[in-house]
């Protein structure tokens, strides 16, 4: 399993698709917020900007993994890093 960091999918998002990336709440599970890897967070992720299609929205997600398959960012990960 990929570990991704939340500076790098914050950035690639910026970069890819044009939409910001913060932790939702407070931050009261920073011991366990995926920083590291893809796991649960229980405070989630929030996405928000310009979707293709659906206009201005945010979104919540789990972990950082799911942003990254569901904003299709693992090329453009791969790509930062190299």
């Amino acid at each position: 399993m990929t570990r991704y960091t939340f500076d790098e999918v914050r950035e690639a998002l910026r970069k890819h698709w044009g939409l910001s990336l913060h932790r939702g709440g407070d931050r009261t599970d920073l011991g366990r917020d995926g920083r590291f890897d893809t796991v649960y967070s229980k405070i989630g992720y929030v996405v928000s900007g310009q979707f293709p299609g659906n206009g201005y929205s945010s979104r919540r997600f789990r972990s950082l993994g799911r942003i990254v398959q569901v904003c299709d960012l693992k090329q453009v990960i791969a790509k930062d890093r190299t």
